[in-house]
């Protein structure tokens, strides 16, 4: 299959699967879900992405980056090791979690455990392991395959959480439902795991162990610079609890003004995931490669943005009703931050295993997004925090870009169409004005 290819299959993995929680998000106050357990809802996704996104980034970014070395049943023998060596890391950090719960819930400013957090960490614990299984059916040409898992586990995911809250039960009793579900996934990717590398033993015990340390060196300081990352994500939601006394109404308004423009992470991952094993293996094809597709994606996702933006006032009501018509200015405003998606310095460096010194930027970038929310949430409240990551997100994309320039001599021309993202970033910001 062609990169064109392999791209698409990845966009459409990552689009079912973001889909699936806009729907639920959807379907949630339609259901006649009280706004104060939707927050709750919130609340796990949050301490989901706390618990999870950054070693879970950091390993597959690292996995990306050795799957670029194997080919054929070498691949698939070290990605089943690898969906094992994850799942043994989630096992242990939700154990830890549940061990210490009563302390992570007031460190994130929560006042009370979100309803079924227990069931919860069973989607968690069959999510994080599955991302190695995904990649790897797209990195050895299973594109089919991937589209069909896709598509069974986004079904999945919202039938299992919203038929039961169609049929009368409560959040709780959906809860389990969605435990089990998720239960019955984690025990599929054991068997495929186990079964297959018993079947097909390309890896002796020897190499296995020496691969999985060598992918754990790789990705340590990746595991670094997203954790910084994810603690720069996770302060605006911790600010808004702090700063709203941890009021669960809110904390919803807050979360649903931030979804990101539909499929964009879908879209942007589904790309990466195919150019760093292709960089790695050849830098000026693959830059080609990222350059080509981003032009691409300038291209309909800066249209897309501009067309929510300029018509989010006829139908953000009607999609998520008038409960949330107060997150309709927090959304105009943190759509900006598409326009830093769309920069993939970090993709490039992570190809060229340029990392060691990436946390180092993500800790100002965190420092700069701290110091700007507490500075403008008094006078300015959920605006304020959200200006603040803004502010914070551009300046750091810039120092990815200086730095990668510094490090590896490599311009953002390179691999970026800096006409195209040029005009389309102002047109960005003068449509945000004239909403506003």
């Amino acid at each position: 299959m062609t990169s064109s290819g392999l791209v698409r299959a990845g966009q459409f993995n990552q689009a079912v699967r973001q889909g699936a929680y806009i729907i639920i998000a959807l379907a949630l106050p339609r259901l006649g879900i009280p706004t104060e357990q939707i927050g709750e809802w919130e609340s796990l996704l949050f301490l989901g992405f706390v618990l999870g996104f950054g070693w879970t980034t950091g390993l597959l970014q690292g996995f990306l980056i050795k799957m670029g070395k194997f080919a054929g049943l070498q691949a698939e023998g070290f990605a089943r090791a690898a969906v094992i060596t994850t799942g043994l890391f989630s096992a242990g950090i939700l154990a830890i979690a549940a061990l210490f719960h009563a302390q992570l819930f007031v460190v994130l400013q929560l006042d009370d455990a979100p309803v079924g957090w227990y069931f919860f960490f069973v989607l968690l614990l069959s999510r994080w392991p599955s991302y190695c299984f995904e990649q790897a059916l797209l990195l050895t040409g299973r594109a089919g395959l991937l589209t069909l898992y896709a598509v069974f586990n986004a079904l999945g995911l919202v039938l299992s959480l919203l038929l039961p809250l169609y049929l009368g039960y409560d959040l709780l009793s959906a809860m389990k439902v969605l435990a089990g579900f998720a239960g019955a996934k984690a025990f599929g990717l054991v068997l495929w795991s186990l079964v297959g590398s018993r079947k097909n033993p390309v890896l002796t015990d020897t190499d296995s162990r020496a691969e999985m340390s060598n992918w754990l060196r790789i990705s340590r300081p990746l595991m670094a610079y997203a954790t910084v990352g994810a603690l720069v994500s996770a302060v605006d939601p911790w600010i808004v609890n702090y700063w709203s006394g941890g009021d669960e109404e809110i904390f919803a308004i807050f979360r649903y003004g931030v979804r990101e423009l539909p499929f964009l992470a879908a879209l942007i991952n589904g790309m990466t995931v195919v150019a760093i094993p292709v960089i790695a293996r050849d830098k000026e094809g693959g830059l080609k490669i990222l350059r080509d597709q981003s032009r691409k994606l300038f291209h309909y996702i800066f249209a897309l943005t501009f067309l929510m933006m300029l018509t989010a006032e006829w139908w953000w009501t009607r999609v998520f009703t008038e409960a949330f018509a107060d997150s309709l200015p927090v959304f105009y405003t943190y759509l900006l931050v598409v326009g830093c998606r769309l920069v993939f310095a970090m993709t490039v460096l992570t190809a060229l295993n340029e990392t060691r010194k990436l946390y180092l930027w993500g800790l100002l970038e965190l420092a700069v997004n701290v110091v700007l929310s507490l500075a403008l949430a008094p006078r300015y409240g959920l605006l304020g925090i959200i200006w603040a990551t803004v502010i914070a997100s551009y300046f750091h994309e810039v120092c990815l870009v200086l730095y990668l320039r510094y490090c590896t001599g490599t311009d953002w021309h390179n691999y970026a169409d800096l006409r195209w993202y040029g005009t389309y970033l102002l047109g960005l910001f003068l449509a945000y004005w004239w909403v506003t």
